[in-house]
């Protein structure tokens, strides 16, 4: 199924949808467009986007964000 024809068929459940589906799709669709990384892996992005998610990055470490050597071999034990 090509794009348009998704498009169109995802209008048609939504247009039929009750309130408990469209709340749903919206948190989906929310959290999918909130997202830091919106951009697809190895999609182009412009510098200061570039910049945005550098500084994201740093203030989550200097935050306490990550995640160690040793816990990280603790978590892959578990694989």
């Amino acid at each position: 199924m090509g794009t348009a024809e998704l498009r169109k068929e995802l209008h048609g459940y939504i247009d039929k949808a009750d309130d408990e589906f469209l709340k749903m799709v919206y948190a989906l669709a929310k959290n999918y467009k909130d997202k830091e990384d919106y951009t697809l892996p190895g999609s182009p992005m412009d510098v200061d986007a570039y910049r945005a998610r550098i500084r994201n990055a740093s203030d989550s470490a200097k935050a306490g964000y990550f995640t160690t050597e040793e816990d990280l071999d603790k978590e892959m034990e578990q694989w």
